[in-house]
């Protein structure tokens, strides 16, 4: 019979540094608009927390989604807004980002800050928990329609020591994630004290 545990993981990433004081970082480009980054201190491939800050990613990212809404559609602000998770062997990054005109970038920046206290202080609504994971669990099951990436997917997850089965069992994880448990990791992530906003702007 095969073995099915996990891997061990090809190394031991380093322990992070204590959470970054909220400052600005700004850099300029011979560029029209602003890009608008807000990040904070994200989680590892192996947490539980990944699948609560992935559903969140896609709640604040499709055309249908709050900032989408507020921002774009509502205030006129951004020409394009949404999320991003990535974890890593070494925690990742969970960020907010958008493009918008240069003079717009403070607004957007105070409007995105809003966004995040919501979160963190009402969570998302059940129809956005429901959409949010319909859509993950079904851009998955097509990326698994391809067996290259398939194989390299397994490959890369016993490699990391995750298991070469995870992917298998990711459907039905990311389908148990509650209401709760995505508020929870807002709380826990998106600190208002622990993040880093980043603008590239024009010369």
């Amino acid at each position: 019979m095969a073995d099915c545990r996990p891997a061990k993981p090809i190394f031991t990433p380093p322990t992070p540094n204590s959470h970054p004081l909220s400052r600005p970082v700004e850099a300029t480009r011979d560029k029209k608009q602003a890009v608008l980054v807000i990040g904070f201190t994200g989680t590892t491939m192996d947490s539980e927390d990944r699948y609560a800050l992935d559903v969140l990613q896609e709640c604040c990212s499709d055309l249908g989604s709050r900032l989408f809404l507020r921002i774009r559609e509502q205030l006129g602000l951004a020409y394009y807004v949404g999320a991003q998770n990535l974890a890593g062997l070494a925690p990742g990054y969970f960020a907010f980002y958008t493009g918008t005109e240069p003079s717009k970038a403070a607004q957007v920046e105070t409007e995105l800050l809003a966004e995040a206290k919501l979160l963190r202080t009402e969570g998302l609504t059940a129809e956005e928990l429901k959409r949010a994971k319909a859509k993950i669990i079904g851009q998955k099951k097509i990326a698994r329609q391809d067996l290259g990436s398939l194989a390299q997917l397994t490959a890369l997850d016993e490699l990391y020591g995750l298991g070469f089965q995870r992917t298998e069992l990711d459907d039905a994880i990311y389908q148990a994630v509650t209401l709760e448990q995505v508020k929870a990791a807002a709380q826990k992530y998106l600190k208002p004290d622990a993040v880093v906003v980043s603008i590239v702007k024009p010369e």
